[in-house]
């Protein structure tokens, strides 16, 4: 049979049973409903027709599940993820931290991180993100982008300098680089004006500050101790080479540590030593022989 038989076959049908159904019909044995065979026939009549088209079609039929609908105009969305940024955080860390929670390229957010003008970094900051990503918690969405993302971080970092009157005051690059150091040195919120009281100290007489943190920041190492070996590195961080402070922050600080910085404990202190390496207890001195002493105690 060809095509246009079979066409001609399957429209009869249809028009038969559109004819009203003989009475002694329902006297016997009802016969499978007509309306599925018309279905089938519908549906065999429409492949008859697209097959002689020389076309092709994906037909859904009856039996299959039905797709699940887009979301409706004004269905709520999806709750935004969270990131935190913890205090003392170094920019590198935090960049590889935030591409594996988004699933986004590292080099997306390295490429955001260099635009200092887009993220809105204060001018003081001279285009350098290290030290102005403000700890705290953040949410993002599949729609956020990397630039949005930091963006937000430097604007925390913003509003508190600005609660806190860090802006207002002298040099306040200087501040957030103390600060810096303030947070990787300190054990302890109780420790940190203290600890800035030591680099105020220092600086004010004029001496080296020799504080290992800056160091180990600029030969991309970790720790609060640095080696002999270390010391002898050329970098513009190493503070027992250069005198007064490293050229930038060394990571992001928290509030605690910038209202250390901005207003450090009265106190004569020149040194600290941690005595003890399990907690890093501090213990402060005045003197060469006292801290020579702290040292001697806590190599025991």
């Amino acid at each position: 049979m060809n095509v246009e038989d079979l066409l001609r076959e399957t429209l009869a049908e249809l028009a038969d049973e559109e004819r009203p159904p003989h009475p002694e019909r329902f006297l016997r044995t009802l016969p499978p409903p007509r309306a599925h065979r018309r279905g089938v026939a519908l549906a065999a009549a429409a492949a008859v027709v697209v097959l002689a088209a020389g076309g092709t079609v994906a037909v859904r039929t009856l039996s299959e599940p039905d797709r699940p609908a887009p979301p409706a105009a004004g269905q709520p969305q999806p709750r935004p993820d969270r990131f935190t940024v913890q205090e003392g955080i170094r920019l590198a860390d935090l960049l590889g931290r935030l591409a594996r929670v988004t699933g986004r390229p590292r080099e997306s957010f390295e490429r955001a991180a260099r635009d200092g003008r887009a993220l809105g970094l204060p001018a003081y900051a001279e285009g350098r993100l290290e030290g102005f990503a403000h700890p705290g918690t953040y949410e993002y969405t599949d729609a956020t982008t990397p630039e949005q993302l930091l963006a937000a971080m430097v604007a925390r970092f913003r509003t508190e300098s600005a609660r806190l009157g860090l802006d207002a005051r002298p040099a306040p690059l200087d501040l957030v680089v103390i600060a810096s150091i303030v947070q990787a040195e300190s054990p302890t919120e109780a420790d940190m004006p203290k600890v800035a009281r030591v680099i105020r100290n220092r600086l004010d007489r004029g001496m080296y500050l020799q504080i290992d943190s800056p160091l180990l920041y600029g030969l991309g190492e970790y720790g609060t101790r640095a080696t002999l070996k270390d010391v002898k590195q050329r970098t513009p961080y190493n503070t027992y080479r250069h005198r007064g402070l490293p050229p930038g922050p060394i990571l992001s600080p928290g509030t605690a540590a910038l209202k250390a910085a901005l207003h450090p404990a009265q106190g004569p202190w020149l040194y600290f030593v941690a005595v003890d390496p399990k907690t890093g207890a501090l213990k402060y001195a005045t003197s060469e022989a006292e801290y020579a002493d702290l040292v001697e105690r806590a190599e025991r």
